[in-house]
Order: structure tokens, then C-alpha cells, then sequence
């Protein structure tokens, strides 16, 4: 079954990824591609070169650009329908791989600058500072330094651990088997966006592995390195989810 990717409607950016997991528990066989109504600027174009239009091989889908095939009608490209999409599925979400050979690397770090919504970019300071410390390979923001996405995907799934802020190819590594820690999900407008999708400080993405955690803390050179000791002495879960447990776990004991 073909189903089309329309871009007068959807996000041309790293939301696709969202709605094609749901094409794929859909059934998909194929993905178009409907740019009729796309601008055409090079910013637009090149995103859509290098993001997009190599996407659908995570999938080991067959892509190509046309209006045929049937519209998504479970779901989207906004994060809200992938939230809404996971929690009604009676199975398990598929997962995205890399369609070339891992690079192996201990760590990786995505950062995020982007000119639209600042106050989600990166803390720049502490995460190349940590970097250093722990040998990462620093990937830089799209805007600043474009890489094709299977070369992003290579070292992904390379990676022991793959590090930065809640944004797109992060949010992309935690729609695959591959490990990640993301921070700073509750920035801003964030957090209530996302209480109305019923996703509360201190929750973890529904979809996550367990080998994946997002966290709702700045990214601040403490919060990076607890969290990193934590995952490194076997804590992965961290305080945060620890403490929710275990406050839960107590009011459970109280009506016995």
C-alpha cells in the first residue's frame, strides 16, 4: 500500500519521521512524495533533499515524488498524533534503522541553533565542554552544518550513547533501537503543549526503549554529567523517574 507524504500540509522537516513510523504500522509499502504546493526555496528544496527524500529507506521503503497513494488519516507529522498513535496501538511501534553500516563511535552529541524558537537551541558551552571530556562526535545543527541523513543515522547507531536536546533528529533516535539521552523536553511552551497530549513533567516519551530517556531538565553542565554518571553506574532511569515510582508505589502500599 502507497501512502503519500503531502507537503502542502505536513511538516518539511524532521516530523516526518513521526508520521512515517504510523505509515509503516499502517501497512505502508511505498511513500510519494506530493511537492505541487512546496516552495520553491533553496532552504525548503535542500531539506527536503537530505532529510525527506531519503527517509523512507529507514523504513526500507521505496520513495518517490507524485500526488497518488492514500492520505494518512490516523495520523500526522505533529508530534501530538504520534503521542496519540503509540498509547491507542496494540503493538508495538515500528522501529527505524539505519539503511547503511554503522560508524562506530563512543558518543555523539546533536546540537540544536535554530533562528525559530531560540530558547530550545542548545547550551552550546556545556555541550561541546562535555564533548571534550568524553571524546564526542559533535554533529552540528542542520542549519549550521547540513549532513545527509543516512550519514547521521550511521552514527546514531554506531554510538554507545547519542546526547543533546529534545528537537528533531533527536526525537528521530528515540524512533529507532538506537540509545539516547535528551534533555531540556519541558522548556518553555513545551510543557504545556505536552500536558495536552497527557505527557507530564517527568515522563518519558511513551514510544521510548529502554535504552532511551528524555528529560525535562536544562541542559546545564551539572544535569549533563549526573545524568551521564547515572546511566554509566546502571541508573539509567535517573531521580526524576525514580522518585515518581516511588511515590507512586507508596500511595499504592497506603490503600492496602
Amino acid at each position: 500500500m502507497t501512502f503519500c507524504y503531502d507537503l502542502s500540509e505536513e511538516l518539511c522537516s524532521f516530523d516526518f519521521f513521526g508520521w512515517l513510523v504510523q505509515a509503516m504500522a499502517a501497512g505502508a509499502s511505498a511513500v510519494t512524495f506530493d511537492l505541487s504546493r512546496v516552495s520553491n526555496s533553496s532552504r525548503a528544496t535542500q531539506k527536503f533533499r537530505t532529510i525527506l527524500a531519503p527517509g523512507p529507506a529507514l523504513a526500507g521503503l521505496p520513495a518517490r515524488i507524485g500526488n497518488d497513494g492514500n492520505r494518512l488519516r490516523i495520523g500526522s507529522s505533529r508530534m501530538g498524533a504520534l503521542v496519540y498513535f503509540v498509547r491507542d496501538a496494540h503493538t508495538p511501534l515500528p522501529r527505524l534503522i539505519s539503511p547503511v553500516p554503522a560508524v562506530k563511535c563512543r558518543y555523539t552529541i546533536t546540537l540544536r541553533r535554530q533562528i525559530t524558537n531560540p530558547w530550545r537551541n542548545s547550551n552550546e558551552q556545556a555541550w561541546r565542554e562535555f564533548a571534550r571530556e568524553i571524546g564526542a562526535v559533535v554533529i552540528e545543527d542542520y542549519d549550521v552544518e547540513p549532513v545527509h541523513l543516512h550519514t547521521r543515522m550511521a552514527l546514531y547507531a554506531g554510538a554507545e550513547m547519542n546526547f543533546g536536546v529534545w528537537c528533531g533528529p533527536i526525537t528521530l533516535c528515540t524512533l529507532t533501537p538506537y540509545p539516547v539521552m535528551a534533555f531540556g523536553c519541558g522548556r518553555g511552551r513545551t510543557e504545556v503543549q505536552m500536558a495536552k497530549w497527557k505527557v507530564f513533567r517527568g515522563d518519558n516519551m511513551p514510544w521510548c526503549l529502554p535504552n532511551q530517556r528524555v528529560y525535562w531538565e536544562d541542559d546545564t553542565p551539572e544535569a549533563i554529567r549526573r545524568k551521564f554518571m547515572e546511566w554509566k553506574n546502571g541508573s539509567f532511569e535517573g531521580n526524576d523517574q525514580r522518585a515518581k515510582r516511588d511515590d507512586q508505589q507508596g500511595q499504592a502500599r497506603s490503600t492496602l
